[in-house]
């Protein structure tokens, strides 16, 4: 038995999204290492045999191209469901296990382990009853949080099967939540519309827009508009610009008072965009303004779970996509700040942000800066393929001017890159 969230369903997703067999992966990490690694190995970490030791994360981290960090949750993941699932609790000796024991050990087991993502899980659940206290509440809220970081750097399907999993746990325990309801509920809302972002990098756009609308009930439910914010936001990036700009504009008064400044910031500085992208310069301007004015009061780390990707160079960067569409004097510079902004983070933001800037330097008639970055973006979009990465490979290519040979070869990569 496996944890569901685990190192083993990790490396193995990884290993075959990379189309390698045990032994080519085992060769590949010893090709990046210097240091010989048993095949074997990978088989055990696979199937949660044996888990990686501490001085194996580094190793594993390269190799798999993943944050050592994310090896580490994994491992303490798979620990937690070794220590908390015991088959010989529930299948040893059953006549020294009382009722009541066992009606506890379940329902515990469910919420440190996520079983509820499996149909035998499911059940379990409905046997077992477990109710929620405060400390598990906050352990899965907590888990919801993370989920958000998670994505900055996971793939999207890995993703989308650690949320789904997170999302029926969640849903089981609900009903029997008490006083915690409205805490799971909004969790439940949040995974909810993580798992359409998902599901759009992904490009199941049905799917997505279905997560967006239960997500956006689940915020009306629990009494929590930011939530149906979120959803909004996530939502306004599969719809006309028009729609979009409009829908954005409404999400903001979701947002109001203290604590809500950087989703503020966001959600202006993407309305800014999509009013541009309509021709509406004096609603992009004023949009940018508020957006502005109200990162300077942001704390992006300190504020909700699903604001932390928004750093002063996504502002930026939304800053510089406006501008490029409005033409605006100030986009060179604005370009250079996100760029500087950007430094060298290589999370999924970094794609939104270089293809924005090397947009903006093209559009402002610097081709050779333009096709720089473009080179990055190109890069950043080939090594985390979204729905969205595409699209705007696509827009980049259609930009280039065939008659500057470094934008013919930078087009020639963009196209690689798309039939890849």
């Amino acid at each position: 038995m496996m944890s569901p969230d685990g190192i083993g369903h990790l490396l193995r997703g990884l290993r075959e999204k990379a189309a390698h067999t045990r032994r080519e992966q085992a060769e590949h990490l010893e090709k990046v290492s210097g240091r010989y690694v048993d095949p074997d190995n990978i088989k055990r970490w696979e199937t949660e045999k044996r888990l990686p030791v501490p001085d194996r994360h580094d190793l594993i981290a390269i190799g798999y191209g993943i944050p050592v960090q994310e090896v580490k949750r994994a491992v303490a993941a798979s620990r937690r469901f070794r220590k908390v699932v015991s088959t010989s609790v529930l299948l040893d000796d059953q006549e020294e296990v009382s009722p009541v024991e066992r009606r506890e050990f379940l329902g515990v087991s469910i919420l440190a382990a996520g079983m509820a993502a499996e149909p035998w899980g499911r059940l379990a659940v409905a046997v077992a009853g477990p109710s929620v206290d405060s400390e598990e509440a906050d352990k899965l809220v907590a888990a919801t949080a993370e989920m958000f970081v998670s994505e900055h750097h996971l793939p999207a399907r890995l993703l989308a099967d650690r949320l789904g999993g997170h999302l029926e746990t969640l849903t089981a325990l609900i009903p029997r939540s008490g006083p915690y309801r409205q805490a799971l509920t909004v969790a439940a809302g949040e995974t909810a519309a993580l798992a359409g972002w998902a599901a759009y990098d992904l490009g199941d756009m049905d799917t997505a827009r279905n997560y967006y609308k239960t997500a956006a009930l689940a915020g009306r439910e629990a009494g929590h508009p930011a939530v149906v914010a979120l959803a909004m936001g996530y939502a306004s990036y599969a719809v006309a610009a028009d729609k979009a700009r409009d829908m954005l504009s409404a999400a903001q008064e979701h947002v109001r008072g203290a604590g809500y400044a950087a989703a503020r910031s966001w959600l202006a500085a993407r309305e800014a965009e999509e009013a541009a992208a309509i021709g509406d310069r004096e609603g992009a301007v004023r949009a940018l303004d508020r957006a502005t004015t109200a990162f300077d009061y942001a704390d992006p780390d300190a504020e909700q779970a699903w604001v932390r990707f928004y750093q002063r160079s996504r502002l930026d960067s939304l800053m510089v996509s406006t501008y490029a569409r409005l033409r605006h004097r100030d986009l060179g510079q604005a370009a250079g700040e996100a760029l500087d902004h950007l430094g060298d983070d290589d999370s999924k933001v970094s794609i939104a942000v270089l293809s924005d800037v090397a947009t903006g330097y093209i559009l402002s008639g610097d081709l050779d800066q333009g096709v720089a970055v473009g080179r990055r973006f190109v890069e950043a979009a080939a090594a985390t393929r979204t729905t969205m990465g595409r699209e705007r490979l696509a827009s980049l290519a259609a930009l280039l001017p065939e008659q500057h040979s470094a934008a013919r070869e930078l087009d020639e990569h963009i196209r690689a890159a798309l039939v890849a």
